[in-house]
């Protein structure tokens, strides 16, 4: 049977590690003793320390607030879910200071309250993350697409009108 293709490959690897610190988070739910430490480890392994109570922050603020269950899976699992990707991608946001936008992805998933403190965090979070020279990608037209409604093809926003 073939090894079925490992997705998390494909991420850099500030997006590996913080995805791996997010399902560690989860699992810890079970035993909370055991994640704190492995988040603190991973963290200062990528030379921000400081960067893990914000990070804890931020997944503190995803559970409280979520306006649905989130799809975060196991450490070993080789696919990353939509969530994930969401998440990551908003923590990179969140470090390119294009907060509106991070916002706005935070808000599909979390409490109007959730989001705002999530990406409080995880606007912390790329703080330290960028003092320690790890920086996050920030997609560009995926989410401008959703924030202003244009058109996927077309690049530009819809005909305004007045009325």
């Amino acid at each position: 049977m073939p090894v079925p293709h490992d997705e998390r490959l494909a991420l850099p690897v500030e997006q590996q590690a913080l995805l791996w610190c997010m399902r560690v988070w989860v699992a810890g739910l079970q035993r909370p003793a055991e994640a704190g430490p492995r988040i603190q480890d991973m963290m200062t392994q990528l030379g921000a320390p400081d960067a893990a109570p914000f990070f804890e922050g931020m997944m503190f603020a995803l559970r409280h607030g979520a306006a649905r269950p989130l799809a975060v899976a196991c450490v070993c699992r080789r696919q990353v879910s939509d969530d994930e990707r969401m998440l990551l991608e908003t923590l990179g946001l969140a470090q390119a200071c294009r907060l509106f936008e991070a916002l706005l992805a935070l808000r599909a998933v979390l409490t109007p309250e959730g989001a705002r403190a999530a990406l409080h965090s995880a606007e912390q979070l790329g703080a330290c993350l960028a003092r320690a020279g790890r920086f996050l990608p920030a997609p560009e037209a995926e989410v401008r697409r959703f924030a202003f409604a244009s058109h996927p093809e077309a690049g530009l926003l819809p005909p305004s009108t007045l009325h």
